[in-house]
């Protein structure tokens, strides 16, 4: 600023030491509520970032998992009853909130399932096509009392192609799969034998499967899942319609250690698939790769409740279960704290999965804590590790999906 002296003279004149102290402590102001919102702001990006990944970690769960439950029994392999107090179909098993150090196989070197959550098996023919054999055609079909033969030819007997690839693969690796034999008597008459690779052809049209009755490597586990029991061949079975690659898959949630040498680092659970032989303890393949193929990340726990058709005979055009909040006196088997015995169901044909995935964020947030699990279907989260310590600095959320099982009848 400038000054006129009385003589006229001017004279420059700066800033007072009052003006600077008040324009500085505004700049201050002014940076520190720019970095205050920028702070903010990228908190908020961060948080919403972990939570946009948390909820695509729990839609590619769940749609894996559906894509599956929704071909349960492809293929002609019936539902199955519950049995020994527990639900174990051919189609659809579960093993329900599983007790601390349970491995997804018999060996403790398969790996750890979370303690409380559910394993989910499903089985059926999903990978491979289902082939047509010629029962018109005795030559086609011939068995004995430990064994026997399939023809089956690169096109159906109504002359339409059909991709050999994957059978003829299983012949060439000597792979012992389960095969299922479906009469063309109907659905309800089927077999489950063991590939004998050994005996069939592969590079001849019509292939040559051979298979086993008994003897095999797994021909006991696979006659299980016929309806005369382990070790017996079904007479009933005189020909065959179609032939299938039985698979089986389990899904679980993978308890898994950020530093593997250290019991105390945090956990990193995933929600994986195992493959193996159907009824077996053995990787498919032979392969231990296949007990662990993971879906998603941070995927927490895996809840399963199965709805029967028990009083849904008496609403067929509704089509409503009934459920009650703690599970007693309802259609729903896993899903409260007062369920009935599996065993109560087992007159009754399965009509829905409720399949919920519990997730959380990669990451923990200082500034946050997440309310109290409490319960997810029959799991009391009560003294759970999930509610203590650092866990609670997870975003955590849920996701419940019903899916229809009309398709097992």
């Amino acid at each position: 600023m400038s000054e006129i002296l009385p003589d006229g003279a001017v004279r420059q004149r700066g800033f007072t030491l009052v003006e600077l102290a008040v324009s500085l402590f505004v700049t201050v102001t002014v940076l520190l509520g720019v970095l205050a919102l920028f702070d903010f702001s990228n908190k908020l990006a961060r948080a919403q970032t972990n939570v946009a990944d948390m909820q695509q970690s729990l839609r590619v769960a769940q749609a894996d998992v559906m894509r599956y439950i929704r071909m349960a029994g492809r293929g002609g392999l019936p539902l199955g009853n519950s049995v020994l107090g527990v639900w174990s179909g051919w189609a659809v098993d579960v093993s329900n909130n599983v007790a601390d150090d349970t491995h997804i196989g018999v060996d403790a070197a398969t790996p750890e399932v979370v303690p409380g959550s559910d394993v989910l098996t499903i089985r059926g023919t999903f990978s491979s096509p289902l082939y047509q054999a010629n029962p018109a055609d005795p030559a086609s079909f011939t068995v004995g009392a430990t064994g026997g033969k399939i023809q089956i030819a690169s096109t159906t007997p109504t002359s339409i192609p059909q991709d050999l690839s994957a059978l003829k693969d299983a012949i060439k690796k000597k792979r012992h799969e389960a095969l299922l034999l479906v009469s063309p008597k109907g659905n309800n008459v089927w077999a489950v034998v063991e590939l004998d690779p050994e005996n069939s052809k592969e590079n001849v049209d019509p292939v040559e499967v051979a298979f086993k009755i008994s003897g095999g490597l797994y021909t006991d586990k696979y006659s299980a899942f016929s309806p005369v029991g382990a070790g017996v061949f079904n007479a009933d079975v005189t020909t065959v319609a179609f032939v299938g690659i039985l698979e089986e898959y389990r899904f679980y949630a993978r308890r898994e250690l950020a530093d593997p040498n250290d019991d105390k680092s945090d956990l990193t659970p995933k929600l994986s698939r195992a493959r193996v032989y159907p009824g077996t303890q053995v990787p498919w393949g032979d392969d231990t790769a296949n007990w662990r193929l993971d879906i998603a990340d941070n995927i927490f726990d895996l809840q399963v409740a199965l709805a029967f058709n028990t009083s849904l005979k008496a609403d067929e055009v509704n089509g409503t279960v009934k459920e009650t909040a703690d599970g007693e006196a309802d259609d729903w088997l896993y899903n409260g704290e007062k369920d009935p015995k599996p065993n109560d169901y087992a007159a009754s044909s399965l009509s829905y999965i409720r399949l919920s995935t519990l997730a959380r964020t990669d990451r923990r947030d200082k500034d946050y804590e997440a309310p109290l699990l409490v319960r997810a279907e029959d799991h009391s989260y009560d003294g759970s590790p999930f509610n203590g310590g650092s866990e609670r600095m997870y975003r955590r959320r849920i996701l419940r999906t019903t899916i229809d099982m009309r398709n097992l009848g």
